[in-house]
C-alpha cells in the first residue's frame, strides 16, 4: 500500500476555481488522503473511485444538491455537517455557495480490515450509506485532528494518522452502514496481552531512529492494526502512537542525561524529524525543552 495521493481522489481539490489550503500529498500517508480548501460554487459529475469520501463542512449554511443515480437530494448544510460518498458510487453535485471544507478519503482496504474485526459476517456484505448534511461530532473531531496535523507539519507522525483513520473507519461501520448492530470483540488472556506488549516494546525500541508504521508493529505481532489499537488501549490505556512517542521521549532523556551529543543528533537518533520537532514534543510531555532538561540534571 503506497502513499494515497490526490490523483486517486475524485479531483475536487484540483478544480481551478478552488483555493488550496493544505493536503497530505507528499507526507507519505497511506491509509487516507486529507485536504483543506475553500470551494467555489460549481456543478459536476464524478465517476466512482474505490475509496470512501467524507466532506466536512467548516462553515455555512450552504445549499448542496446531490444526485445518486436518478435520486436527487437538496439540503442546507450547517457547519459540522458531512457529505459522505461510499466507495464505488457515482454521483453528481451542485455547490451553490462558497464553502470551506476538509476532504477525507479512507482507503477501502483499511475499512475492510476494521470491518473484519468488528463485523460478525462477511465484510464484503456491508453496505455503506451515503449521507448529505448529517452531523457526526466524533467524525468531525477526528477529521479536524488530521487537518491540524497538516497545519502542524505532521508532528505526531504516521502512527497517529493510521490510528485516527481506523477510528473513523470504526465509526463509519457503527453509524453509517448496514452493520451497525452486529459487532464482535477479540478476547485475549492476560498472559498473551503481556507477551504482545513486551514484544511490541522490543520491536519499537529497535527502530526508534526512524519512522514506524502501525502495520509494521501489527505484522510483528501477527495481528491486524485494529487489534493492535485495542491491545494497547486495553493493556496500557493509550493508543499505539502515544506509546511510540513515550518511548522516543524516554530514549531522548537517556541520551541527554548520559551523553554530550548535540541535541540535533539526539533528535534524529530518537526518530524525531528534526530538533524543533523534538523540542515541541519534549516541552509538551515533560514541561521543559531538551536544553533545559539537560541543564536541570547536570
Amino acid at each position: 500500500m503506497g502513499e494515497f495521493g490526490v490523483r486517486e481522489t475524485h479531483g475536487i481539490l484540483l478544480r481551478k476555481e478552488n483555493d488550496y489550503v493544505a493536503s497530505s500529498e507528499g507526507l507519505g500517508w497511506q491509509s487516507a488522503f486529507v485536504s483543506a480548501q475553500r470551494e467555489k460554487p460549481y456543478e459536476d459529475a464524478y465517476g466512482a473511485v474505490p475509496d470512501h469520501l467524507i466532506i466536512l463542512h467548516l462553515d455555512g449554511y450552504v445549499k448542496v444538491d446531490r444526485w445518486v443515480g436518478v435520486s436527487r437530494e437538496s439540503r442546507m448544510i450547517a457547519p459540522g455537517g458531512t457529505f459522505i460518498v461510499p466507495g464505488g458510487m457515482d454521483f453528481r453535485v451542485r455547490l451553490n455557495d462558497p464553502l470551506s471544507t476538509v476532504h477525507f478519503y479512507l482507503r477501502h482496504n483499511v475499512l475492510q480490515e476494521v470491518a473484519g474485526e468488528l463485523w460478525k459476517g462477511d465484510p464484503d456484505q456491508i453496505e455503506y450509506l451515503p449521507r448529505i448534511g448529517d452531523a457526526d461530532p466524533l467524525i468531525e473531531r477526528l477529521i479536524l485532528s488530521l487537518r491540524d496535523e497538516l497545519a502542524g507539519g505532521n508532528v505526531l507522525g504516521h502512527a497517529y494518522v493510521d490510528y485516527v483513520v481506523r477510528l473513523v473507519a470504526a465509526r463509519l461501520i457503527r453509524n453509517h452502514s448496514s452493520a451497525h448492530q452486529r459487532f464482535a470483540g477479540a478476547v485475549a488472556t492476560t498472559g498473551d496481552i503481556q507477551r504482545k506488549i513486551a514484544r511490541a516494546t522490543e520491536f519499537v525500541q529497535s527502530r526508534l531512529h526512524r519512522s514506524i508504521q502501525l502495520d509494521e508493529i501489527a505484522a510483528e505481532l501477527e495481528i491486524s492494526v485494529s487489534q493492535l489499537a485495542r491491545l494497547f488501549n486495553r493493556a496500557l490505556g493509550q493508543p499505539p502512537h502515544r506509546f511510540i512517542i513515550n518511548l522516543r521521549v524516554a530514549r531522548a532523556r537517556e541520551f541527554l542525561a548520559t551523553s554530550d551529543l548535540p541535541i540535533a543528533e539526539i533528535a534524529l537518533a530518537c526518530g524525531f524529524s528534526h530538533q524543533e520537532h523534538m523540542t515541541r514534543i519534549f516541552r509538551r510531555e515533560i514541561g521543559l525543552t531538551p536544553a533545559a532538561y539537560r541543564r536541570s540534571i547536570s
